[in-house]
C-alpha cells in the first residue's frame, strides 16, 4: 500500500504512474463520493482470473486532521493486518497528513508514505524546461522564467499552459516570449472570469464544472471568494443607485467602472433581489472566516455556496 500526499495534482499523478507502470487493471475511487467501506470491499475482491489490481483512492482525508468514522477506521486497521496480496492500494490526498494519528502511524510502519512537496524554484524551472524539451520545443531562460512566474510557480498550472502552447504552435519550434504573454495571461484571467460569470448567471452546472477545473489547477479559493464578493457588491450598489434615479454615467463614476460594465451588471440584476445579494455577501464573509480559521475545506465550502444560490 502507498500513501501519496502533496499540493500538486500533476506531481501526484506522476508518482502514481511510477508505481503502476504498464499495468492496465486499474480501479479509481474517490472518498468524496464513496465510503471507506466501499473501498475495502473493492480491495478485497478478486477477479475470476486472479489478476493483480491497482486501486487508486483519492481524497483520503482520514490520514489528515479531518474527523474520521471510528467504525471505518477499525475496519481499515483490520484490513492492514490482512491485506489482499493481489491488490495494490494507492491513497492520495492534497492535504497535509497528521503523523500523530493512529491510522497514519500504523500505515507508515508497514507501507510507503510519499510526500510530493512543492518544487523548489530551481527544480521547478528545470522540470518545466525538460517538459518542453521532451516535446522537442525550445524555450529560452527569460521566456521560461516568465511562464513560471505568470503561473505563480504552480506546476499544475504551468503544465496545462504548456500544453496550450503546444497546441498553439502545433509543431516543435522555439517558444516566443510574446506568445507566452498573450496566451498564458489571457488563459489565467479567463478561467477566473468564466467562473464568476457562470455564478452570477446562476448557471450552477457550468460553475461547478469550472470549479472542478480550478481545483485541479490548485487555484486559491479565497481569490475566487473575493472576486465573487466584488461582483455581488457591484450588483448591489448598481441596483441601489439605479433605483434612486442615478443615470448610468453617474453610477459608473461612483463605482469606478466603465459604462459597459455597469450596463452588464444591471442586465444581470434582473435575477436578483437586494435581500439576496446582501445574504450572499454575508455568506461569503462567513465562508472566508471559516476557511481561514481551518473550520472547513476551501473548495468544499465554495461548492456548497454554489448550491445555496441555485
Amino acid at each position: 500500500m502507498y500513501l501519496i500526499y502533496g499540493e500538486s495534482f500533476r506531481l501526484i499523478e506522476e508518482e502514481i504512474a511510477k508505481i503502476i507502470k504498464e499495468e492496465t487493471n486499474i480501479v479509481t475511487m474517490d472518498l468524496y463520493h464513496v465510503s471507506l467501506h466501499d473501498v475495502l470491499v473493492e480491495a478485497g475482491y478478486d477477479s475470476l482470473f486472479l489478476e493483480k489490481k491497482f486501486l487508486i483512492v483519492k481524497n483520503a482525508s482520514f490520514f489528515t486532521s479531518a474527523k474520521t468514522n471510528e467504525e471505518e477506521m477499525e475496519s481499515f486497521l483490520n484490513y492492514m493486518e490482512h491485506p489482499n496480496s493481489l491488490t495494490t492500494l494507492i491513497f492520495t490526498t492534497y492535504d497535509k497528513i497528521d503523523s500523530r494519528k493512529k491510522v497514519t502511524k500504523m500505515f507508515g510502519e508497514k507501507n510507503k508514505i510519499v510526500s510530493v512537496g512543492g518544487l523548489k524554484p530551481n527544480d521547478l524551472v528545470s522540470k518545466v524546461r525538460d517538459l518542453f524539451f521532451s516535446k522537442k520545443y525550445k524555450i529560452n531562460t527569460e521566456t521560461l522564467s516568465y511562464l513560471v512566474s505568470a503561473c505563480g510557480n504552480n506546476y499544475d498550472l504551468i503544465y496545462n499552459e504548456a500544453n496550450k502552447l503546444f497546441l498553439y504552435y502545433n509543431e516543435p519550434q522555439t517558444i516566443s516570449l510574446e506568445d507566452v504573454k498573450e496566451i498564458v495571461s489571457k488563459s489565467i484571467e479567463d478561467n477566473h472570469f468564466r467562473f464568476v460569470e457562470a455564478v452570477i448567471a446562476k448557471d450552477i452546472n457550468k460553475a461547478v464544472h469550472l470549479l472542478d477545473d480550478l481545483y485541479v489547477l490548485k487555484v486559491e479559493p479565497i481569490t475566487l471568494l473575493m472576486l465573487l464578493a466584488r461582483e455581488y457588491r457591484i450588483l448591489y450598489s448598481a441596483i441601489s443607485l439605479r433605483s434612486m434615479g442615478y443615470p448610468i454615467p453617474n453610477i459608473s463614476k461612483h463605482l469606478g467602472l466603465q459604462n459597459w460594465q455597469v450596463e452588464k451588471s444591471l442586465r444581470s440584476s434582473s435575477s436578483y433581489y437586494m435581500n439576496d445579494l446582501s445574504m450572499y455577501l454575508k455568506q461569503l464573509a462567513k465562508l472566508d472566516y471559516e476557511i481561514k480559521s481551518g473550520k472547513i475545506d476551501r473548495f468544499l465550502a465554495l461548492k456548497t455556496f454554489l448550491f445555496t444560490i441555485a
